[in-house]
């Protein structure tokens, strides 16, 4: 899928706004706080469902706006024809809609699949845990509709035992609400052990590609980089299902008491942890912040490959503002790899780094300014562009 065309209506700081897109790069550039991320942010809930920021879904709504919902419509080019998908937002509640039919979220993750990189995510590694949990799940919710559906009922199925285990915190001692928390604790088992799986497969088959990639990045061969995947604390990247079952299953028992004390789920997927190894080292405390980005860039390049390979189409990659947290020597790496791949990418930032050379029928620069976007298509707007205080940065050629 490629994204053709953009309409926002009371979106966030746009009143309305439509935009033809290209199909290789977008880039949005203008100071900070005028919009640009706000877009990226539309295109990412179209596919998710939800926005990369923290925010309530009432707050993507414009303020002071006469009309309490916002609605988000985008054209999409694939295979088969052109294909509409519609969202619309009326305080808590989202309504999408693919050809005029409402659909679920594990189906759109895996047909419009997005690749975002975010400053958020290249700090993933010095982070907590839940960041480099997400960036796992990530390949799993665009790689198929498997993946997504089984995250979705593990997240379902962990709020349901947790609410059980908060009714006996509280003091609920009905034997219905015991025997109800043992049979669903054997679903969440399984359940937990087969997303823990389905990652350990993703990661087995991202390592290579990683590799691949943090030698492209830094122009050196990788020391003896390695994922480390963690189940209770033990490394499980090799394990089998039946395996991680086991020790999950375990490790359950022990913290049963525990778990009621504190009317939470204290075992599972959704505290698995994830590191990255240089030369047998943790990179959180052994790897520079430059490293700790160049693992991390890596990684999400090693998933754009991934998905191409096992897919057969390279995923809409959206780029918020990385540049300026990259070095020179990164970015123009960065940007040499986009021009060698025939993804379509949105990209922001406040200043450009793209040769002036582009091909206007598949790039375009567009101006972002106080909600309103233009798109700069004549060698004297973009010369206008460059000369402002925004400027080019001449890092790629």
């Amino acid at each position: 899928m490629r994204l053709a065309e953009l309409k926002l209506q009371n979106f966030r700081n746009f009143a309305a706004q439509k935009l033809e897109l290209r199909p290789r790069l977008n880039f949005f550039v203008g100071a900070n706080g005028q919009g640009k991320t706000n877009l990226l942010e539309a295109i990412y809930l179209l596919s998710r469902g939800e926005s990369f920021r923290p925010a309530e879904r009432e707050h993507l709504i414009r303020n002071n706006s006469e009309i309490q919902q916002s609605r988000l419509i985008a054209a999409l080019d694939g295979e088969l024809g052109r294909h509409l998908l519609t969202a619309q937002i009326h305080e808590s509640r989202l309504l999408v809609e693919l050809d005029g039919k409402r659909t679920g979220f594990s189906t759109l993750a895996s047909q419009v699949p997005v690749i975002l990189f975010s400053p958020e995510s290249l700090a993933a590694i010095k982070d907590g845990p839940d960041s480099r949990r997400r960036l796992i799940d990530e390949g799993l919710l665009t790689r198929g509709r498997v993946g997504a559906q089984l995250l979705r009922d593990y997240s379902r199925t962990l709020r349901a035992r947790n609410a059980l285990l908060k009714q006996l915190m509280d003091g609920d001692q009905r034997a219905g609400t015991r025997d109800s928390l043992a049979s669903l604790t054997s679903i969440f088992l399984v359940l937990g052990a087969h997303l823990a799986s389905e990652r350990t497969q993703l990661l087995r088959e991202l390592l290579p590609f990683w590799r691949a990639a943090f030698a492209s990045i830094t122009q050196r061969e990788p020391e003896s980089l390695a994922l480390r995947y963690e189940v209770s604390g033990q490394e499980s990247l090799e394990w089998t299902e039946s395996q991680i079952f086991d020790v999950m299953s375990q490790r359950q028992k022990e913290l049963a008491a525990r778990e009621v004390a504190a009317g939470s789920s204290l075992v599972g997927p959704h505290k698995h942890d994830l590191k990255f190894l240089v030369a047998e080292n943790d990179s959180r405390f052994f790897a520079s912040q430059g490293q700790q980005r160049a693992l991390i860039l890596a990684f999400k390049i090693a998933q754009i490959n991934l998905h191409r390979t096992t897919v057969g189409r390279y995923p809409i990659l959206l780029l918020d503002d990385v540049m300026s947290e990259l070095d020179a020597d990164k970015r123009s790496r960065l940007m040499q790899f986009l021009e060698g791949i025939s993804a379509q990418v949105l990209l922001s930032a406040t200043d450009l780094t793209w040769s002036p050379e582009f091909a206007p029928q598949e790039n375009a620069v567009f101006s972002v300014n106080a909600g309103e976007v233009r798109c700069v298509e004549s060698r004297d707007r973009l010369d206008h562009l460059r000369s402002t205080t925004l400027g080019l940065r001449a890092d790629v050629n």
